[in-house]
């Protein structure tokens, strides 16, 4: 693996720790059996939200759209089944965003709190099984991601589809 790819692996493996972290203090919020104060929970939500979405990002830009331009066949194999999971929990995500408003998070708090600690925990489950398969398997195709590709998703403009959802006043709708 070239030094330069290392560096980019080790940068998204610091990512991971952070979001890790954003997961563990939003799931911390959530084990209250009581609604928590509304600009604490919509800080952690978007905290959470905007980490995981930038480092999409840079996942697409340095990993993601190189394993979709390879095409040797098990390249193509592990991207397509990769890219298909990830997009799967990231539809669940952003129905789950859409779906669960502060306003109506605080309202329904007891519904609430195991539905988002599931949709939190599959992205850290996601993040983890990332650091053994897909690291992995670009050290053993030797997929250079020492520099940027072209994007296929834009996943920072997804975030702010969802901000409004998160930062919504609180306000029942």
């Amino acid at each position: 693996m070239l030094a330069s790819s290392l560096k980019v692996q080790e940068q998204l493996l610091r990512e991971h720790s952070r979001i890790f972290g954003l997961a563990a203090e939003l799931n911390a919020l959530l084990a209250s059996a009581i609604p928590v104060d509304p600009d604490v929970l919509a800080k952690a939500r978007w905290s959470f939200a905007s980490a995981l979405m930038q480092h999409l990002a840079v996942k697409e830009r340095y990993i993601y759209a190189k394993l979709e331009q390879d095409r040797r066949p098990q390249v193509e194999a592990f991207y397509a089944s990769s890219k298909s999971d990830l997009l799967g929990r990231f539809a669940a995500y952003t129905q789950h965003m859409e779906n669960w408003p502060t306003a109506r998070a605080l309202a329904e708090w007891s519904t609430y709190c195991p539905n988002a600690a599931a949709v939190v925990d599959r992205f850290v489950e996601r993040l983890k099984h990332e650091e053994t398969e897909l690291f992995e398997t670009l050290n053993r195709f030797d997929v250079d991601i020492s520099f940027p590709s072209t994007v296929t998703s834009n996943w920072v403009r997804k975030a702010f589809d969802v901000k409004d959802k998160v930062h919504d006043k609180y306000k029942p709708h």
